[in-house]
């Protein structure tokens, strides 16, 4: 089994409780608010690694063409079932984030949220993001910190997946050798983020903050959310397609 395939199978497992933990679902309003600010007229928005729809469905409600793509048929059914809950129209499709389906300047922008530290060739996943938008259009990454080496971080991290009725030995994270061919998987940072756009040709970078919206999400949590997730950087990058 190739590297893609195991992460492939390591997110159709998380599909069926990943919107239980905070940051990936919850506070929407706030969320549309952030998505306002980057998207200021109607655009034709790709959301690469769309998972479970959470993204993909607020920019539908809040007037873009949304198409979402993901490797996992699993995570795609979860958000092909909670559009059509909500009534919304999106194209969702199996696709592969460094390996794009679609004509150059296909969309207006592109968006991917906790996308990058996944893939084992970021720089080439980028690249292929500013391909299928426009001249002057925007690509946009939302991550943060996810992995650390403390003990506390690893008990709270086993504890919030009892909680969430997951089992802690396979909810912590990639099985075996595979985050070593991750480039980003305990690298991610907003600096490493900046270098992978600009080296594709991305200017007016723009970083915006976002750990008040973690700290939002953690609040009436138990302890152990704030053991396991406390204390990273969270951060939305967004840039300019000029070339």
């Amino acid at each position: 089994m190739d590297v893609k395939d195991r992460v492939r199978e390591y997110w159709d497992r998380r599909s069926s409780d990943y919107d239980r933990s905070p940051g990936h679902s919850g506070l929407e309003d706030l969320w549309k608010d952030v998505l306002r600010t980057v998207f200021e007229r109607r655009m034709r928005i790709l959301d690469i690694g769309t998972g479970t729809g959470f993204l993909a469905i607020l920019l539908a409600e809040l007037g873009h063409d949304v198409t979402g793509i993901d490797i996992s048929e699993g995570m795609l059914s979860t958000a092909r079932r909670k559009a059509e809950e909500r009534g919304i129209e999106i194209d969702f499709r199996i696709a592969d984030a460094e390996n794009l389906p679609f004509e150059d300047s296909d969309f207006d922008a592109t968006i991917c949220r906790h996308v990058l530290w996944t893939l084992p060739n970021p720089d080439r996943a980028v690249s292929e993001w500013v391909r299928v938008v426009s001249h002057g259009g925007k690509v946009v990454v939302i991550d943060g910190s996810w992995q650390g080496s403390s003990l506390g971080r690893a008990i709270g991290r086993c504890l919030v997946a009892l909680y969430e009725g997951r089992n802690p030995l396979r909810s912590t994270g990639y099985d075996g050798d595979l985050s070593k061919h991750l480039p980003l998987h305990r690298t991610m940072s907003k600096h490493a983020v900046l270098e992978l756009m600009r080296g594709a040709g991305i200017s007016r970078t723009r970083v915006m903050d976002l750990e008040w919206l973690r700290a939002k999400l953690l609040e009436g949590k138990p302890f152990f959310y704030r053991l396991a997730w406390g204390n990273r950087s969270y951060f939305l990058v967004e840039g300019i397609k000029e070339v």
